[in-house]
């Protein structure tokens, strides 16, 4: 009896450290972003050029000179890059970056296109601009860069774009807060999503400090000629708090010119080239908007994001 106890305790230990070598193995195999990597087979005359290289953490500062930090900003957790060339010398780059979530990797998406770009049907979203290249599909950002404009290159990037494409599974969900931007006259290629001031600065520097503390927002550029910023926090006290500290900031700035408070939570300035920026605040939100628009249309735009 006791020997089939002991035979019973080796056999669950057993299991127990078979499962966790299954598990420690699957974990792995979901963090090699080589198996997203295509197959030769699947992308015509295109071939491997060099064996890929990877950059986990801060190791992506080895990589990306002088601009990983709004990788990281996003939620960067690991990348790995591959060459391509064909039978003519065309070459390729792929860029798999894993990003921490969904949000993170439609935020670095955002970051890298512009309104210049075409639209494509690949993933949650895909844009190629000249021999450039972005794709987003749930936590991950892929990047594919051809060094000419040539069709043969063109096609190249949209054809191993689609491999690495098939092969991620998961899919990506727009934020929330992309959402709360009106419809009405959006220039959807132009929202940016933001999650931390250096996103923010480098699409419109308010201020060179990180004022608004900003972990969560969003801008939207409108045809009429006026801008969307929506910057989200965590409570209505928190958001209270930030607009008090950036309409102190505003109004204090060398700047920013003729502040006007209009109301407790509203306020308008001018910046140096004399754009008209109106500030609002509204429960865990903070508004701006700024361009070509009156304080009347402010009022409205303002009451349909609250609704």
């Amino acid at each position: 009896m006791i020997r089939n106890i002991f035979l019973s305790v080796i056999l669950s230990i057993s299991s127990f450290v078979f499962l966790l070598h299954a598990s420690e193995k699957l974990s792995s195999l979901q963090n090699d972003l080589s198996q997203f990597l295509p197959e030769e087979k699947d992308i015509g005359e295109w071939k491997r050029d060099g064996s890929p290289q990877e950059y986990k953490g801060e190791d992506l500062f080895l990589y990306i000179n002088g601009g990983a930090e709004i990788y990281h900003e996003y939620g960067f957790k690991q990348v790995i890059v591959q060459d391509f060339r064909n039978k003519n010398g065309k070459s390729i780059s792929v860029e798999i970056f894993e990003m921490l979530d969904s949000e993170s990797a439609y935020g670095i998406y955002t970051f890298k296109t512009s309104t210049e770009g075409k639209e494509l049907s690949l993933g949650d979203i895909a844009q190629l601009e000249d021999y450039y290249m972005n794709l987003w599909k749930g936590n991950f950002l892929v990047t594919l860069t051809g060094f000419d404009e040539e069709e043969e290159t063109v096609r190249g990037l949209q054809e191993i774009a689609r491999a690495v494409e098939a092969k991620i599974k998961t899919k990506g969900k727009r934020p929330l807060l992309v959402s709360m931007l009106p419809e009405k006259d959006l220039v959807k290629p132009s929202i940016k999503y933001f999650e931390g001031n250096l996103g923010l600065y480098n699409n419109y520097p308010f201020f060179t400090q990180d004022v608004f503390s900003l972990k969560k927002g969003v801008k939207g550029d409108y045809k009429t000629g006026y801008s969307i910023f929506l910057f989200s926090y965590k409570n209505s006290e928190e958001g209270q708090n930030r607009f008090i500290d950036v309409k102190t900031s505003f109004k204090e700035s060398q700047r920013y010119k003729d502040f006007n408070p209009v109301g407790d939570e509203l306020f308008k300035v001018k910046d140096s080239k004399g754009k008209l920026i109106f500030v609002a605040h509204f429960k865990n939100y903070i508004l701006i908007i700024m361009g070509k628009i009156d304080q009347s249309q402010v009022r409205d735009i303002f009451t349909n994001i609250q609704k």
